[in-house]
């Protein structure tokens, strides 16, 4: 079976994201190990903490991460794993992977953190092809990135809009937790495994 490296940054909600990707038929290993990184076939790097807590969290696997990035190996970032693929944040210090422009920053709304539930407005990208109707995903967050650049494909609002999903090439990101979504994040997670080429299209 393919093997999915789920990157452990000691923050992450790892229980149910394994399950997620095991329902979908595939090898699942969480890992803290760069060779285990380099191994995998596609990564995702969760994250249910701090910009701070997860750049420092993946400390010891930050440039197998990145070399495996250069190699062209799918990555998926899910809420603060999505954050730290940008440049900084407004949270605090550390430095991102730098794979997407920008900082992270602080929801302006009148009720932080978002937590619940909110529609995605999706743009036209293969990723997303499958979501059907009212695309509704669940969040749980204070920070998040601009929803503005080539790379956004999908948005959502609280306060103002924000990048609910981006995309360049084979890194691939979103703010909200698709293993929480129901069937709309099902749909997100088999669309990042079809256009990484892990699953066959149907």
């Amino acid at each position: 079976m393919t093997r999915v490296a789920l990157v452990d940054s000691g923050t992450g909600n790892l229980f149910s994201l394994r399950e997620a990707f095991r329902r979908e038929g595939l090898s699942v290993t969480v890992t803290t190990s760069g060779a285990a990184v380099r191994a995998a076939r596609c990564l995702v790097l969760p994250g249910v903490a701090s910009f701070p807590a997860v750049v420092r969290g993946i400390s010891d696997t930050r440039r197998s991460i990145l070399a495996a990035v250069a190699d062209g190996v799918p990555v998926l970032g899910i809420c603060a794993g999505m954050q730290i693929l940008f440049e900084s944040s407004e949270e605090g210090p550390g430095e991102g992977l730098g794979l997407f422009p920008g900082k992270v920053r602080a929801l302006r709304a009148d009720v932080v953190p978002h937590m619940g539930w909110s529609p995605l407005d999706a743009r036209p990208d293969p990723w997303l092809q499958g979501l059907r109707g009212e695309s509704m995903v669940y969040f749980a967050h204070s920070f998040a990135a601009p929803s503005e650049g080539a790379h956004v494909v999908a948005t959502s609002d609280h306060g103002g809009p924000f990048a609910a999903a981006v995309r360049n090439g084979s890194v691939f990101g979103v703010q909200f937790h698709p293993e929480k979504s129901a069937r709309v994040g099902r749909a997100v997670l088999r669309g990042f495994l079809k256009e990484s080429g892990v699953i066959r299209s149907e």
